[in-house]
């Protein structure tokens, strides 16, 4: 470098802390260069890492803390809004299954009655002599054919077709007649079992003591009356003997029961509930004439 002796100090060079260490003193002191003034970052002994400047003040430590309770805030409030959001999205399907059990569901019962109905006329205008074994003039059912109507105007303005028969396939659109149980207006005990929606048995849990129910065949409208309710297990079957929870009992003089009943509570099968009544009255049926107030009257 010009203007210096060997051994003189060289002139202030402003340039040296931009130097790389490579163009440094080169020596036998190995690859990384002694500190000096070439290095660019300061040089950071070996051990831990000092702490930045304010690192261990109060606030620094309470942004810290803001901000992870802030990042679990933020986590809960979405796990919330996402249980929301499935919890409503199941509401919404239960709605839609209760909308087709009362609407779907009823309208294909109705669509169904409405054909029995139309049959049961049917039979009923063709049957012109009376058959002993048959029901007030009508032949003798087979299993699921209609073969009366069924009235309560003190909780449906419509009647039902009942069929012969309490299995599934018979009940599927119907009350339905216990096999081993009387016809209506025998004495004994005419059961009938229907399943546990609105279109057909749901609401007998309404009828009250004292209301009419009504059964009318090709030649005679038998009018019951309701005397009681009770809830009984799945398995009590007495409920359709002759004498209503009297197995054995043979029937009196008295006994012209009406048992009705289906399955309990509302949403569940593991209970049956039923409503017995007794024959009061009987009118006779004349085809081309008005039904009687007690099946279209409530306070009749």
């Amino acid at each position: 470098m010009p203007g210096g002796a060997p051994g003189s100090n060289p002139p202030h060079d402003q340039t040296m802390p931009l130097r790389p260490p490579s163009t440094g003193k080169q020596g036998a002191g190995g690859l990384i260069p002694e500190p000096d003034g070439t290095a660019v970052l300061p040089q950071i002994p070996s051990g831990e890492v000092p702490a930045p400047a304010g690192a261990d003040s109060e606030v620094r430590k309470k942004r810290s803390v803001k901000r992870h309770r802030g990042d679990f805030a933020g986590g809960l409030r979405k796990g919330v809004r996402g249980a929301g959001e499935i919890l409503i999205s199941l509401g919404v399907i239960v709605l839609l299954y209760a909308a087709y059990e009362i609407f779907g569901v009823s309208a294909e019962i109705n669509a169904a009655q409405d054909d029995l109905s139309g049959g049961l006329d049917v039979v009923w205008d063709q049957t012109e002599a009376e058959s002993e074994e048959g029901v007030d003039g009508a032949p003798v059912p087979e299993l699921g054919d209609a073969f009366a109507r069924m009235w309560a105007p003190d909780i449906r303005a419509e009647s039902w077709t009942l069929v012969e028969g309490t299995d599934l396939s018979d009940i599927e659109y119907a009350p339905g007649r216990y096999l081993d149980g009387a016809y209506p207006g025998e004495q004994g005990n005419f059961t009938l079992a229907g399943h546990n929606v609105p279109a057909i048995f749901q609401k007998i849990r309404d009828l009250e003591v004292g209301d009419k129910v009504v059964i009318e065949t090709k030649e005679s409208f038998y009018v019951y009356e309701v005397q009681e309710h009770v809830v009984v297990d799945e398995t009590a079957v007495d409920i359709t003997a002759p004498v209503p929870r009297n197995p054995g009992t043979p029937p009196g003089e008295d006994d012209y029961w009406l048992t009705l009943f289906t399955c309990h509570p509302l949403w569940d099968n593991f209970e049956r509930y039923v409503v017995f009544g007794t024959l009061t009255d009987t009118h006779e049926r004349d085809p081309q004439g008005d039904l009687p107030d007690e099946a279209i009257d409530p306070e009749a």
